[in-house]
């Protein structure tokens, strides 16, 4: 016959026991404790921890039965597994543990509070094929700034979990915008769960404002202007729409949004400049399971769709766009709020698993987190995030990765200032260059999301792109580089190539008729200044120029290369004073008006439609490149 047993203080260490009881009890004032690298597996009978006392599991503990915890349950670095074949009732009065198990035939419900701990050791909660948990309302993933619960991967068909979860989202202290997506489906009101429903406690929720203040669920300002988007894919630009109100519309999983996270709900709204706080959002539904299907998705070749990770488990968003239809497989772009002065738009590439601005985003999209995706031709696209695209936090193998491209330039771009300081970067492009790759617009290339503030990007064909894969360059090839938006007098850029490109590279400054010679591996750091003047400013200030010289001479800079200068409109007419090769007539905003190749005697007829100003004119001669500005009178 089982026997009820009774636990008094006790511990059990490196080795595997099966018991078979009636029940386990642990009294008040005693303890059970369970070491690392032990399981304990009860095989039939419920387990009890009364008041008082104490179970401290390190390793496993495994029971088919009921289990009621009255006293203290300490499980922050162990596992629990429920295994039955019917149906167990599990109260753990509040306790927050690490992994929880739930087996193929088991059917669990919770009847009090269960957090799964978040933080550099967070918890999982795992629910085989087969297996349901029922929360009562009663389960929690917890979030902080080390980390955040997970959800491991579960049936396709989802299901597996009923019951409401409240998810959280750890948001570190930075007024700034983020772009969330939340991990339930709620039946409550945005207010009621990111804005904690009017409450102020330290540490939680944030305000969100808009048009209309209280009356539409917002937290009123002064202007009443909004804080939260949505994004308009009715076009391949896409637009942010300001959501309408907060005290009816409810949140869904996978859902998307631009949000302004102040800090917590204890910030003076009075005050712009109020110091940030951390905080955490939390929301309360039926947590996002099973594969979903994604629909809204853009048409438009090249278009933007934004998109959320609906479950509370980082996915690889490579594997994902792989398995869509009519999607970039590419790259996809987050915002990370801790570069440049207000946040960044980052491209990472998913063939390298990297990006150009130093941002620690990789091809995991977080738990909380939304992107853009990119729509490759014109059409109807289809993308689905699977339970099969969950990840745990350990690198995944590169066994089925595409290979690398022969060579990568990446150019981040500083405020001088800041850079000294070792402070944030303000934006960053990366250039792959390989034999297999188009010069042209493609699939590969990754449109630029424009920042509030400094935008650096590769001008393709008629497109500003974040990431541009391209052919190995030719000898005398210029690839525009595009600055925009330029807040502040000095600037440092800082170009690395990984590994050898095989030709000499230089990045040309229009404005000062510099050429920079780049590092064939490594970092090359290039300051530069903006004077205010049109040609400082000039969208197209910079380019990357690629010849085949071996010379490690600087490329020689004269201003008296052309004759006449200025020229006569009527005339037309430029010559130089050397062979040149070809060439190619700017604007001051780095607009290219006309290019042509080396003839008549060197001689250069500009076309009569030009008005009258200043150009760039830059030629190709001998393996090296000059440039002059030139004058129309």
């Amino acid at each position: 016959m089982n026997q009820r047993i009774v636990f008094f203080t006790f511990c059990l260490a490196f080795f595997t026991t099966s018991l078979k009881a009636q029940g386990l009890i642990i009294p008040n004032g005693e303890t059970f404790y369970i070491a690392s690298g032990t399981a304990v597996k009860l095989t039939s009978g419920t387990t009890t921890v009364s008041s008082g006392g104490t179970l401290t599991v390190n390793g496993e503990f495994q029971t088919a039965g009921d289990m009621t915890v009255n006293g203290t349950l300490t499980a922050s670095s162990g596992s629990l597994t429920y295994n039955g074949s019917s149906s167990q009732t599990v109260s753990l009065n509040g306790a927050t543990v690490k992994d929880v198990n739930i087996g193929s035939s088991a059917s669990v419900s919770l009847s009090s509070a269960m957090n799964i701990q978040g933080g550099t050791n967070h918890g999982t909660l795992t629910v085989s094929n087969g297996g349901v948990l029922t929360t009562g309302g009663n389960l929690t993933l917890k979030s902080d700034a080390n980390g955040s619960a997970v959800i491991a991967e579960g049936s396709g068909s989802g299901n597996y979990i009923s019951g409401n979860v409240t998810v959280e989202r750890y948001i570190p202290a930075q007024r700034a915008y983020r772009l969330l997506s939340p991990s339930v489906t709620t039946s409550s009101s945005i207010r009621a769960n990111w804005q904690e429903n009017g409450n102020s406690t330290s540490g939680l929720g944030t305000h969100i404002s808009g048009s209309g203040g209280a009356t539409n669920g917002f937290d009123a300002t002064g202007t009443n202007n909004p804080s939260l988007f949505t994004y308009n894919v009715s076009t391949a630009t896409g637009s942010w729409s300001a959501v309408t109100n907060t005290n009816t519309n409810t949140l869904t999983a996978g859902n998307p949004y631009r949000l302004m996270v102040r800090g917590d709900r204890s910030i003076d709204l009075t005050d712009n400049a109020a110091t940030a706080t951390n905080t955490v959002l939390r929301a309360t539904g039926t947590v996002g399971q099973g594969d979903i299907t994604i629909t809204g998705l853009n048409t438009n070749a090249n278009g933007f769709t934004f998109i959320g990770n609906p479950f509370p488990t980082p996915v690889d968003i490579e594997s994902v766009l792989i398995k869509s239809s009519n999607m970039n497989s590419n790259s996809y772009t987050v915002w990370d709020p801790n570069l440049g002065t207000r946040g960044v738009y980052v491209s990472v590439n998913l063939t390298t698993n990297s990006n150009a601005v130093g941002s620690s985003q990789d091809k995991h999209l977080q738990p909380g987190q939304a992107c853009f995706l990119q729509t490759a031709s014109s059409g109807t696209p289809s993308l689905t995030i699977r339970e099969s695209h969950k990840v745990s936090a350990s690198t995944q193998t590169d066994v089925f990765r595409q290979l690398p491209p022969f060579s990568t330039l990446h150019m981040t771009l500083y405020q001088t200032d800041s850079f000294e300081n070792k402070g944030r970067a303000l934006d960053g492009l990366e250039i792959n260059f390989d034999g297999e790759m188009n010069t042209d617009f493609d699939g590969r290339d990754t449109r630029k999301v424009i920042n509030p503030d400094e935008n650096l990007s590769v001008f393709v064909g008629d497109q500003y792109c974040s990431i541009d894969s391209r052919n190995l360059p030719e000898a005398n090839e210029i690839i525009d580089v595009r600055i925009s938006q330029m807040r502040h007098k000095n600037y440092t850029l800082i170009a690395k190539f990984f590994s050898d490109l095989g030709m000499p590279a230089y990045l040309l400054d229009r404005h000062t008729l510099q050429y920079h010679a780049l590092n064939a591996e490594g970092v090359t750091r290039i300051d530069f200044s903006n004077d205010g003047s049109s040609s400082a400013t000039a969208n197209q200030r910079f380019a990357l120029v690629f010849n085949k010289t071996t010379s490690s001479e600087k490329i020689k800079r004269n201003t008296h290369y052309l004759y006449p200068n200025p020229v006569k409109q009527e005339s037309g007419m430029v010559y130089a004073s050397i062979n040149f090769e070809n060439w190619a007539l700017y604007d001051l905003s780095g607009r290219l008006i006309t290019s042509g190749n080396g003839q008549n005697g060197n001689a250069v007829l500009l076309p009569a439609t030009l008005s009258t100003g200043m150009y760039l004119f830059s030629a190709a001669a001998q393996g090296q490149v000059f440039s002059e500005y030139i004058s129309i009178q």
